[in-house]
């Protein structure tokens, strides 16, 4: 995890240090005071990406040539230098040789909640399926591997479909159901994990209407094809199908993560408050994973907290901040926070943004 953050030309931030607790982190200010900055910064420390922005040289301040981000880990030692300039690519730095962004996710796990992302009921399945595949390429060290073998695979099958080449089908069908079988094997058991975790924090929970409400949430993993036949099978079944489609319509990369409440789908039901609060308990039941299982320290960040969470669902945010030994990071427009803060609160510090600029 990030113990020190030092920012240069990044967005508003001229130069500014910032040391970071391993526990409880509180960025509040005004709008347009750079508490999202802050946490963007962080992130691109375990992505190389912004989550707001696709373009990162946007990054760059007004009238600046380029940014660079520099990070210290104080529990591995690491130190971590990204510099990006308006005509040149990103360069990453770990302890002063040249990485790479897949690397940053091993050595910095981050996941982050925004306002675009805060529900993980509203989300694509596509965005579900990437939240439990980090944490997959940050714990297992052949995830990569397996992961990259089914979707090179998949798409050698695709360009076959597309392409009407059905002579050589047969050999991507075994290629596919071989590795995807691999991959799937991978996620249930990494979410069967997760599942358990989430249990474990609804037991912690102080008791509430809102936590019982939450607890009947049902969340199923659903491996991208009907598990009573083989995945083979139905590749085989399926390609006169897949062939008119020009695309292969079951298997791994239709993996997804449901949310039900009595059968039907949770957003139907949940109110907004209350799916962001079960995407932020469902990221630490995948974070407590990393910790106890593999013994990785991994981030959560969240932007904006209060935004979207009414009094009862604020209540449990409060509640799970009593136990929780991952660093968390997150943000408010103002301090209100502060009356009722626990002072038995792991590792709690708060900034005030604007005396960081």
């Amino acid at each position: 995890m990030i113990s020190e953050l030092k920012l240069n030309n990044f967005r508003c931030f001229e130069t500014s240090t910032i040391n970071l607790s391993p526990g409880i982190n509180f960025f509040y200010g005004p709008n347009g005071s750079g508490k999202t900055s802050i946490l963007e910064a962080i992130y691109m420390c375990s992505s190389g990406k912004s989550f707001k922005s696709s373009n990162i040289k946007s990054l760059i301040s007004f009238d600046q040539d380029f940014f660079s981000i520099n990070a210290y880990d104080s529990n591995k030692g690491y130190t971590l230098n990204l510099v990006k300039g308006r005509a040149s690519p990103i360069s990453i730095k770990i302890n002063n040789t040249k990485s790479t962004t897949s690397a940053l996710l091993k050595e910095f796990p981050a996941t982050a909640i925004h306002n675009n992302t805060f529900s993980f009921a509203n989300a694509s399945p596509d965005f579900r399926r990437k939240i439990l595949d980090r944490s997959l390429f940050v714990s297992s060290p052949n995830f990569s591997e397996t992961w990259f073998g089914f979707y090179r695979s998949l798409k050698q099958r695709n360009s076959s479909l597309k392409k009407g080449l059905i002579d050589n089908i047969d050999v991507w069908n075994q290629k596919v159901s071989e590795e995807g079988i691999a991959l799937d094997i991978n996620r249930i058991t990494f979410f069967e994990d997760s599942l358990s975790e989430l249990n474990n924090i609804f037991n912690r929970l102080k008791p509430s209407p809102m936590v019982d409400k939450l607890n009947k949430v049902n969340i199923e993993f659903f491996s991208g094809w009907d598990k009573e036949n083989q995945l083979y099978e139905l590749l085989t079944q399926n390609q006169k199908k897949d062939l008119f489609s020009k695309t292969t319509t079951t298997g791994p990369h239709k993996a997804d993560i449901k949310i039900l409440i009595n059968g039907m789908d949770a957003k139907q039901i949940l109110s907004r408050g209350e799916q962001k609060i079960l995407s932020i308990l469902w990221c630490c039941s995948q974070n407590e994973v990393l910790r106890k299982k593999y013994n990785i320290d991994a981030t959560l960040i969240i932007d904006d907290i209060k935004s979207e969470l009414d009094n009862a669902t604020f209540e449990v945010f409060l509640n799970l901040l009593n136990f929780l030994d991952n660093q968390v990071i997150f943000s408010c427009i103002d301090d209100h926070f502060s009356s009722k803060i626990n002072p038995n609160y792991k590792d709690f510090k708060k900034f005030h943004v604007e005396q960081l600029r």
